[in-house]
């Protein structure tokens, strides 16, 4: 059954809502009505039915909305105090429309990288806090690396695997003694700061799509950004751009200490996908998760260096 628009109480639609892409798992619509522009999300079914999903959500957008006013966001649309709404069976988020275009590599300049390193930093260094929300720690799993080598004989990355082991078992201790280590004085944030979730205006971003937003260690997620924005699009970085990145980063918050712990914790979640891609047999993605992880090896060392 097609979903009511006119049920949202956003005006008399002007025209028919327009299905976008770019969506990985919700349906996002372009609504023009007589009261303005709108983008709505329906929720997928199938992850608003995941225990807490709802919940965490709606979270995220209150996130959203308390750093509006530290970054350009896109923040939801609050009704009755609360950012989803269940109509005809289906949550749906309204947002104001938001213009501008997504840049990927290898079109991402130093400039681009500046503004989002200005717009990182402004977020950690803001340390905003929503009442009743607390951070959760999420230890990553032990991982059986032998047992699942075992059960794949015939695979054609067994000998691939065999040859990796020793370094699979040590980086997943590491990342597993690192993960302890960063779980002090997490900041709220956007956690999933990719080119995808940026709309540019020039060189001025807007962040979108927070529903990853949450507690993170800030560290921690600077690196992440830095692998996502100093990108050349063949596996490699452009030092330009993260260096931008880091310079006004710097501005709000400082980089000095130990990185060792961040770069070990910041391969768990690439350790955690192998195993799940061997789990279920995927071939392309294990062969695909190995090369990540040996880019993963020379991205690093050369930030190392950047970062001093």
């Amino acid at each position: 059954m097609p979903f009511p628009f006119d049920a949202l109480g956003l005006g008399h639609m002007a025209e028919p809502p327009e299905p976008l892409t770019g969506g990985l798992m919700h349906e996002v619509y372009r609504l023009k009505t007589d009261r303005g522009a709108f983008a709505v999300k329906l929720i997928d079914p199938e992850v608003a039915a995941r225990p807490g999903a709802i919940g965490n959500i709606e979270n995220s957008e209150g996130i959203a909305a308390a750093l509006a006013g530290v970054v350009p966001v896109a923040a939801a649309i609050a009704f009755d105090g609360h950012y989803l709404r269940k109509i005809a069976g289906r949550w749906a988020v309204v947002y104001p429309w938001a213009e501008g275009e997504s840049v990927f590599p290898p079109r991402i300049t130093p400039a681009h990288c500046a503004a989002i390193g200005d717009a990182l930093g402004q977020m950690h260094a803001a340390n905003v806090r929503l009442p009743g929300l607390e951070p959760e720690t999420e230890a990553m799993p032990e991982i059986d690396w032998p047992g699942l080598l075992a059960r794949s004989p015939e695979a054609p990355w067994r000998a691939r695997l065999e040859r990796a082991l020793p370094d699979l078992m040590h980086w997943s201790e590491e990342a597993l003694a690192a993960e302890g280590r960063l779980a002090d004085a997490p900041v709220l944030s956007h956690r999933d700061l990719d080119p995808k979730n940026v709309l540019w205006r020039g060189l001025s971003p807007v962040l979108i799509d927070w529903e990853a937003a949450g507690y993170v260690n800030p560290r921690r997620e600077l690196l992440e950004v830095l692998l996502y924005w100093a990108d050349d699009g063949a596996g490699g970085l452009v030092a330009a751009n993260a260096e931008a990145l880091l310079a006004a980063y710097r501005e709000h918050m400082p980089t000095d200490g130990c990185w060792a712990d961040v770069f070990a914790a910041g391969r768990g979640n690439t350790l955690q996908w192998l195993a799940h891609s061997m789990r279920q047999a995927s071939d392309s993605q294990v062969a695909a998760t190995l090369d990540g992880l040996a880019r993963y090896q020379d991205n690093t060392r050369q930030l190392r260096d950047i970062l001093g």
